[in-house]
């Protein structure tokens, strides 16, 4: 394979992407060209006051640019019934029927807007065009309204209200990214190339390197930075126990709004389900983020029981990376 045109970071700001950029910029790993992190506008405070330090006192010095994308505001636009947006929060039927929403929020807000910057850091061509779907003018009734009888026109939800679509082209023939991607070692399960391109192309140092989360969080100690917490959305429904806990205990400005959130989502327009952020289809100031057990009243704890246990406290296993296997649990 030919050598690479660019090497880039996905830079989510958590342990492991963090540890990479690190290791890149003390002349452990190849020097890096960039690094990405794809704003959802919904990270805690404490991962964006992260971000700062890492470009200002790591990136900086060693000439490695940081570039910030965004899509737009995650958690704004789940409210906004003139945007189609969608988290995998727990839904509740009125007969009882359980169910969970499909996400959407990844691909859109991280994973396109990540590739996008790819591409024009390759030499894409970029244009701007006309919005065909509101005719340029920014504003139209959504689709999805009309067909529940509300002919309200809002901002459009493709250009946002601006009437204007910018559009990244591919990238020059030949040139390609070898994209890194913040895996750890005993994440190995996590690891797939389901969103690899021609032109961004997925490595895993860290897998490489046989490097675990704890020796990631090792590492950025021994270089001053003692608190690196994990990166996700605050309103993620994929967090655990011990996650809604952390925002709930150190984070309390973060937690307050996903319980707000929380309240705020509860009920979809069009929708006859109820939607949660928690596994327990509970308001989440009242869902049993402390107290949860296994069901111990028999004698052998019941797989699927164990499992959901696990899930409950710790997370998706898989989390909610554009690069992240969603095959299911660990298997031997």
């Amino acid at each position: 394979m030919s050598e690479p045109t660019l090497r880039i970071l996905s830079l989510g700001a958590g342990r492991q992407s963090s540890a990479l950029l690190m290791m890149s910029a003390r002349g452990d790993l190849p020097r890096l060209d960039a690094a990405i992190f794809a704003d959802t506008g919904a990270e805690p405070d404490s991962v964006y006051r992260h971000l700062d330090r890492l470009e200002q006192d790591v990136a900086r010095p060693a000439g490695i640019p940081v570039y910030r994308v965004s899509y737009g505001n995650l958690a704004d636009d789940l409210l906004d019934p003139n945007r189609q947006a969608s988290i995998p929060a727990y839904t509740l039927g009125p007969d009882g029927s359980r169910g969970m929403l499909s996400r959407k929020c990844t691909q859109r807000y991280k994973l396109s807007p990540l590739l996008a910057k790819v591409r024009e850091l390759l030499g894409a061509e970029i244009r701007e065009a006309p919005c065909r779907y509101c005719d340029g003018t920014g504003t139209r009734v959504a689709p999805w309204r009309a067909k529940r009888g509300e002919h309200v026109p809002g901002p459009c939800s493709v250009c946002k209200g601006t009437g204007q679509i910018r559009r990244v082209g591919p990238p020059p023939r030949g040139a390609w990214a070898e994209q890194w991607i913040g895996f750890s070692a005993d994440e190995i399960t996590r690891v797939s190339n389901h969103s690899d391109t021609n032109y961004a192309r997925s490595r895993f140092p860290l897998v490489e390197l046989g490097m675990t989360t704890q020796q990631c969080l090792t590492y950025l100690e021994r270089y001053g930075f003692t608190s690196v917490a994990k990166s996700a959305c605050w309103m993620c429904p994929y967090h655990g126990n011990r996650e809604w806990r952390r925002l709930r205990d150190w984070e309390p400005e973060a937690w307050e709004k996903a319980v707000a959130f929380d309240r705020a989502y509860r009920r979809g327009p069009g929708m006859i389900a109820d939607r949660f952020l928690h596994a327990s289809l509970l308001p989440l100031d009242q869902a049993p983020i402390d107290h949860f057990q296994p069901r111990r009243d028999v004698q052998q704890l019941d797989l699927m029981d164990e499992l959901f246990a696990r899930r409950l406290e710790e997370g998706d296993p898989d989390g909610c990376s554009p690069w992240g296997c969603r095959s299911g649990e660990r298997v031997a």
